[in-house]
């Protein structure tokens, strides 16, 4: 058996759940469509694995290769999610896969708009005022698939008192 966490489409739940050693990629969309209660459409989903990237060009990066044991898996029906970030009156638009954590987001974010990372230890990702992308946060989490599109606001996390 292998334990497996699963993250789904506009839902920050994580669900673990036990697998069979050799399942393949159908048997691990099948849990995930009981799992997060799919009927309707479910043959439009497809899974991410959490390492998966997209370049800059554009051109997608597959790690994943079998079901890997306490691998973090995202069910989304988008591909890539578009993503405008606002900070200190700059915008720039990235793409992320809906399995990109909140750490990679924010890396890809700071290192595009020069921010060195030790500077981005103490930036935060917002989806609004009340919402923040924490590190192990799946992008997808965030969005549906209506538009596959989400804002973000990078700020500080220091609050500076005068």
């Amino acid at each position: 058996m292998k334990k497996i966490y699963l993250h789904g489409e506009n839902d920050r739940a994580i669900k673990p759940v036990e697998i069979a050693a050799d399942a393949a990629y159908q048997d691990v969309l099948e849990i995930f469509k009981r799992e997060f209660e799919i009927a309707d459409l479910a043959q439009d989903y497809f899974l991410f694995f959490e390492e998966d990237e997209i370049l800059a060009d554009g051109t997608e990066v597959s790690i994943e290769l079998e079901i890997v044991h306490k691998g973090h898996y995202h069910g989304h029906r988008c591909k890539v999610i578009k993503t405008v970030v606002s900070y200190n009156s700059q915008t720039k638009e990235f793409n992320f896969k809906p399995s990109a954590t909140g750490k990679k987001v924010l890396e890809a974010i700071s290192e595009k708009l020069g921010i060195s990372p030790v500077d981005a230890v103490d930036l935060l990702l917002k989806v609004d005022e009340n919402t923040i992308v924490q590190g192990t946060d799946h992008i997808g989490s965030f969005v549906g698939h209506h538009d596959c599109s989400l804002r973000l606001m990078l700020v500080s996390d220091k609050v500076v008192q005068g």
